[in-house]
């Protein structure tokens, strides 16, 4: 990443609803392979060029053609991510308080979910097939800057916040937070991209 800011986190959020324990030591080994593989920037520029979303299915879906292109271990990780990535998606789609869009690498948004509620502000989570795009409404910004946010299934710890506020030029020790921010998370790896900005 060039000229961007990279902060992390060692702990991969837990997402995963599980009915028993052999389910969660199984999405905790897929935890561990994600956090394992990180995609280059190069690679991940190639790779949008293979990722769609499919509006039917709610789903990303990736061109096996992109083998033509990647060797095998590489595609697997691009795999693990776009399956994760789609895994998030399903659980978000009856979740009625949180607005969750899906974003195809073209810019396309898709609604996942809507929040039934209209509150001052935006509170919601965009998916992109190898990030999520958060964003904060300067009511929920005072709690998440000192408890970190969970929305839609995805966990950015309360640094990740300060430092996303940090690159948006938000005051977060400022009795009253005037601004929402976005930020774009890694969560995945638990990296701050280093992209943020105010609302």
């Amino acid at each position: 990443m060039v000229g961007g800011l990279v902060i992390s986190i060692l702990p991969f959020p837990s997402t995963a609803l599980a009915s028993s324990t052999e389910n969660l030591v199984e999405v905790d080994k897929q935890d561990d392979q994600i956090k394992n593989d990180s995609l280059t920037e190069t690679e991940t520029m190639l790779v949008d060029r293979y990722v769609s979303y499919n509006k039917e299915t709610k789903q990303y879906q990736l061109n096996m053609t992109i083998k033509n292109v990647m060797s095998t271990e590489r595609v697997n990780v691009v795999e693990n991510y776009i399956k994760e990535t789609n895994r998030q998606l399903k659980l978000s789609e009856n979740n009625h308080n949180e607005d969750v869009y899906a974003i195809s690498p073209s810019g396309e948004v898709n609604t996942v979910s809507k929040s039934m509620l209209r509150k001052a502000g935006v509170t919601r989570i965009d998916y992109h097939w190898n990030y999520a795009r958060i964003k904060i409404s300067a009511g929920t910004l005072k709690w998440a800057i000192s408890g970190g946010i969970a929305i839609s299934g995805v966990y950015a710890p309360a640094k990740i916040v300060r430092a996303a506020c940090a690159l948006a030029g938000v005051s977060v020790s400022a009795a009253k937070i005037k601004h929402g921010i976005w930020f774009d998370y890694n969560y995945f790896n638990g990296i701050l991209c280093g992209r943020a900005g105010r609302q």
